[in-house]
């Protein structure tokens, strides 16, 4: 596996798959809905601006990972793996890519507004809670947890 640094439209299938991947339990139906509807769009968005710093995970070609940060204060802009290949390492490998590069930058601590099916994925890997909150995201308020690292 290789990682890289993005190209622009290269990416949205694989957010909204993994979107879609989501345990039905961690949201209700309708936030769940809305997270499939407007998580894809919104990270393209993102990946678009300087502001934010994008890696994708590619093997044999296909791209099986992305994740982001914004430059200026370290907050990551998400974390997406094809759910056949969760639990093989990738997203960790991606969130130390970032990490790296996040340092390089000048940061000495990441954030994450973690969904909550993702909180074990950053304990793992680091994080610690340092909040609890509904985030507004694109017009629903979403539970998230606030995440920290210091690097």
């Amino acid at each position: 596996m290789n990682i890289r640094q993005y190209q622009q439209d290269e990416v949205k299938a694989l957010i909204k798959r993994a979107t879609q991947s989501v345990e039905p339990d961690s949201y209700s139906p309708e936030q769940q809905e809305h997270l499939e509807n407007v998580i894809p769009e919104m990270n393209l968005k993102f990946a678009e601006k300087d502001r934010y710093f994008y890696f994708v995970a590619v093997e044999d070609g296909e791209i099986i990972g992305l994740a982001g940060f914004q430059r200026e204060n370290g907050t990551l802009a998400g974390i997406f793996v094809e759910p056949e290949h969760m639990g093989e390492g990738i997203g960790s490998r991606l969130l130390e890519k970032i990490e790296d590069k996040a340092k390089e930058e000048g940061l000495n601590e990441m954030e994450s507004l973690a969904s909550l099916e993702a909180v074990e994925f950053y304990r793992k890997n680091g994080y610690e809670i340092v909040d609890e909150r509904d985030q507004d995201i694109e017009g629903e308020e979403i539970g998230v947890k606030v995440m920290v690292k210091t690097l």
